[in-house]
């Protein structure tokens, strides 16, 4: 396990990944920062899901530009950890990150976003175990339901027991694992920007939709898992398990090469 976290260490350039910048569009897109700290002086993590347009975002940069972000964030949160060490004069290891899912919607279940958390929580586990102390979930929809179920493979049954849902007094409770002053007023606290940002946007990106003049590429190639050839004028009975109502099937690349009268 040590020699493949070296040898990933040098694959993603990690000595020398806190001077690398991100492309503008991860930098005012990608939904997360650090802020604030828990009461033995963890920092928190937050990551603004609802609000993020993970289309947009790999149409903008490549995966691996979102990928080498997030490990950005991974040695960020390592080095605030250090700093907190020798502040408080005790060691510092673990995080607490906030997962803000208000406007969870349909869009955030794009498969290639959804393979993009996956490969993300894959490499989490394998480089920077026991790093979490909880992973707190906010504004809930019933679509987490499926949405974790998404990812919950590539998560350690360890870091699956760390998942906290907080419910309808979510503020309140919150303030349970994080002191008020260490909150943003968002989430329930008392903190704010220099200005009075109830937000503390200089420090927590909350994303957005991203503009179509960053857009680099039309349309992201896709990975199945299965693939079926149909010739001309036969059939094939697909079956597809309904995760919950209103779902809806696309099939875009079949559609593009239909000519008129297929139906």
């Amino acid at each position: 396990m040590l020699r493949k976290h070296m040898e990933f260490r040098k694959q993603q350039d990690l000595a020398n990944i806190l001077a690398w910048q991100p492309p503008e569009v991860v930098r005012l897109y990608n939904a997360n920062g650090i802020c604030g700290h828990d009461g033995e002086g963890s920092p928190v993590w937050y990551h603004i899901v609802g609000s993020l347009d993970p289309k947009g975002l790999l149409l903008s940069a490549s995966k691996q530009e979102l990928l080498r972000d997030s490990f950005r964030s991974c040695e960020l949160l390592l080095r605030e950890c250090e700093l907190q060490s020798q502040k408080l004069g005790k060691r510092v290891e673990k995080i607490i990150a906030i997962f803000g899912l208000e406007g969870l919607g349909l869009r955030d279940l794009w498969k290639p976003g959804i393979e993009l958390l996956q490969e993300f929580f894959s490499a989490l586990e394998a480089n920077y175990p026991e790093i979490l102390k909880s992973l707190i979930v906010v504004r809930a929809p019933k679509l987490f339901a499926v949405a974790f179920n998404l990812v919950k493979s590539y998560m350690s049954e360890e870091t699956r027991r760390k998942v906290v849902i907080l419910g309808d007094n979510w503020k309140q409770e919150l303030t349970k694992f994080i002191s008020p002053d260490q909150l943003p007023v968002e989430f329930g606290g008392t903190m704010t920007d220099p200005d009075g940002n109830p937000k503390c946007l200089t420090k927590i990106n909350y994303g957005g939709e991203v503009p179509k003049s960053y857009y680099l590429c039309k349309q992201v190639r896709l990975q199945y898992e299965h693939t079926r050839s149909v010739g001309r004028g036969s059939s094939l009975q697909v079956e597809n398990e309904i995760l919950f109502p209103g779902c809806v099937l696309r099939c875009p690349e079949v559609l593009q090469h239909l000519q008129p009268g297929s139906f």
